[in-house]
């Protein structure tokens, strides 16, 4: 490895070391300050500099790493909000379907009532299920307000990835309290008639809810440390 090709290396990792979002993004964006980094080395070697000063000079034109990675900032913190956005989108109908067959083959249909006044319903239901629709209408709006801004109709709205980056960790701790308020629901049925619950449907249900769980809760506060970065 040639001494030009080191100080690149070393530059771009302090970049790299700035940038936060997913680390696909970030590859992509070192990918691309290399080619034009090495664009740059190309045209002062071409000029006369030996390799490293012209890498040494390069890495002057481009300026400080750490103002290069800021410029690049509000893009990953929006790829950080898309990406939460689009997941919560795409495994909430999923999820839902799941419990949905798993009520059924518990013997838990839907009546014509408040589900809290269904017969059998667990004792938590008259809080847990309030809760659970209000979190699900939350996580809905956010996340589509959120695929909204991120995308196409961005240009007609006046809103940011600061703001798109708040929304999308709106919506996953959104899906984290649903998630939580059907695992107490399901506690709730465990200690009040637990032989009607179909086990296999129940335990692929809960395993989906939890993963969703989990990592709502780490793509929320991933969305809210790239926002921290655009303050």
């Amino acid at each position: 490895m040639t001494a030009g090709s080191q100080l690149i290396d070393a530059y771009l990792g302090d970049v790299a070391a700035a940038l936060p979002g997913p680390a696909r993004a970030r590859t992509d964006i070192v990918a691309e300050l290399r080619s034009g980094l090495l664009d740059a080395v190309e045209a002062y070697h071409s000029a006369g500099l030996p390799p490293a000063p012209a890498a040494e000079a390069a890495i002057r034109e481009f300026g400080d790493a750490s103002r290069i990675a800021a410029g690049f900032h509000p893009e990953l913190a929006a790829h950080q909000a898309r990406r939460l956005a689009s997941a919560l989108v795409a495994t909430g109908p999923l999820i839902g379907l799941l419990w949905a067959t798993a009520a059924l083959a518990s013997h838990i249909g839907i009546r014509p009532a408040l589900p809290w006044q269904w017969a059998g319903a667990p004792p938590a239901s008259m809080v847990a299920f309030p809760v659970a629709a209000a979190a699900l209408l939350i996580t809905v709006w956010t996340a589509l307000f959120t695929l909204a801004a991120t995308g196409r109709p961005a240009r007609w709205l006046p809103i940011g990835p600061r703001m798109a980056a708040t929304t999308a960790a709106m919506a996953g701790f959104g899906a984290m309290v649903a998630d939580a308020a059907v695992f107490v629901l399901l506690a709730s049925q465990l200690f009040s008639a637990p032989s009607r619950l179909a086990p296999a449907p129940i335990a692929v249900a809960a395993a989906a809810s939890l993963t969703r769980l989990t990592l709502a809760r780490r793509g929320a506060r991933r969305c809210l440390s790239a926002r921290a970065t655009l303050a």
